[in-house]
């Protein structure tokens, strides 16, 4: 499924000049994380939630996904679960971003599985499923996601 080509161009700081990214999960939604932790990809609507992420380059070929407003991690449990609360980049929080063939991103947590969305639809509210986990499957659409640059 593509290349192991590192997104090491993401080189970024925390200062909010520094340029931010919208994540585009396969069904064309954004990746949002809420005050509460709460992660999403129920919105094709750019201005409805935060949805701007810093991408922070770290060692070893690792990034951490920082949500903008709040401040908060992308970060990884081992069980597949996924969460947004962490204020200090720990180790759940490292991702290794790998650029595609197709030219779509992938993210490979530290627990050897991959951040996949789910294929919500509108039928199914928000709070009744998860919209980002972790598994071990990488060869499928629903593991790619677009990384777009923010126009400021």
């Amino acid at each position: 499924m593509g290349s192991n080509k590192y997104a090491v161009s993401f080189q970024r700081s925390n200062s909010r000049d520094e340029p931010q990214y919208y994540i585009r999960a396969f069904h064309g939604r954004y990746v949002a994380a809420h005050p509460d932790g709460q992660l999403v990809t129920d919105d094709e609507d750019i201005n409805h939630h935060d949805v701007q992420w810093m991408i922070i380059n770290q060692a070893h070929h690792k990034v951490a996904l920082r949500i903008l407003k709040h401040g908060t991690f992308l970060s990884a449990e081992d069980g597949g679960a996924v969460r947004c609360s962490d204020r200090e980049i720990q180790r759940d929080c490292l991702w290794e971003m790998k650029q595609l063939e197709n030219g779509k991103y992938a993210f490979h947590s530290n627990h050897h599985r991959w951040l996949t969305a789910t294929g919500m639809t509108d039928a199914t509210p928000p709070e009744q499923e998860a919209h980002l986990l972790t598994t071990k499957e990488q060869h499928h659409e629903q593991a790619q996601f677009d990384v777009i640059e923010v126009d400021n």
